[in-house]
């Protein structure tokens, strides 16, 4: 887990007291690492991460929607040393939407019970959709085509 920067201490230690003070037992707003709770907006069956993945893919492939797998990590590589690949925060599948004028969208996959979306998921969604894209926070695949309904001919 990452060290919580200065200001993600500050809002601990302003929380606890404002608990203080009103009586209540000291207890963690949010989580330590910025992260942040998903779930499903419709119903889905409850499958791991990879296999809710593999399934928007099959969907995205069927409705001949461009879209490529995003791998995103870090680790030794050999003998030179530690690297890191991808692009951080980007989400599990990145495409282009052809009867969008190419409008470029990203998915993230979560598990199908739900799951947290890292500070810099959420920075990086933040970013696509200020700048005109699309960025969705998927927990199956009839929840991405709840989402892409809007944007498909299904």
């Amino acid at each position: 887990m990452k060290k919580q920067t200065k200001a993600q201490k500050f809002n601990d230690i302003a929380n606890a007291v404002r608990q203080i003070r009103k009586g209540e037992p000291v207890k963690r707003i949010g989580a330590k690492d910025g992260s942040i709770v998903t779930h499903p907006v419709v119903t889905v069956p409850d499958f791991s991460e990879s296999v809710v993945l593999a399934e928007c893919l099959t969907w995205l492939r069927k409705h001949r929607i461009f879209c490529n797998r995003m791998n995103v990590g870090a680790g030794e590589m050999g003998t030179s040393g530690f690297h890191t690949y991808g692009i951080p925060g980007a989400g599990d599948i990145i495409g282009i939407l052809r009867n969008y004028n190419g409008k470029h969208f990203e998915i993230e996959c979560k598990k199908g019970s739900g799951g947290r979306l890292s500070l810099s998921q959420q920075r990086r969604m933040k970013k696509v959709r200020e700048n005109g894209g699309l960025y969705f926070v998927v927990h199956g695949a009839e929840e991405l085509a709840y989402y892409m309904k809007r944007y498909t001919v299904c």
